[in-house]
Order: C-alpha cells, then structure tokens, then sequence
C-alpha cells in the first residue's frame, strides 16, 4: 500500500526540510502518521455528520467519507 500512497518520498523529504537524509522508516511513519490523520477525521465526520445538528444529511456520510478518502488517498498509476 505505501508505493501506492500519495505521500511519496520527494514530499515526505519536503515536508521535513531535509534533503536525502529520511531512510525508508522514517518515510513510512510520515505515511502511517497522514494515515493515521485521515482515520481521525473519518471518525470525526461520523460523529458529528450523523449530530442532530446535522439533521438531514445523515444519510450522505458515508458518500462523503467515500469521497473524502478518494481525494486524499487515490490511487497512483505507474509509467509504464
């Protein structure tokens, strides 16, 4: 799953200002940690989407996380 994670190594080595110097585990924790973010904001939206507060759109919760997941993880097709 990780080659296929949008955060790729250019942008992780970005991300933390140092060039060249992120081995692969490092690189990985990056990718754990979006992932990690993206969960919580999935629970986030089920719990405060499904709120009476939110009447009416509860049905469209999980087509919103659907999405939402789309946009931040697609999958990344390789140059062949």
């Amino acid at each position: 799953m990780t080659d296929q994670h949008p955060l790729t190594d250019d942008t992780c080595r970005q991300l933390a200002n140092i060039r060249g110097r992120l081995g692969l585990a490092e690189i990985d924790f990056m990718r754990a940690a979006a992932d990690w973010q993206l969960e919580q904001v999935v629970e986030w939206l089920r719990d405060s989407l499904q709120d009476h507060k939110y009447s009416g759109i509860g049905i469209l919760v999980d087509y919103v996380i659907e999405d939402l997941r789309e946009e931040m993880r697609p999958q990344q097709q390789e140059d062949n």
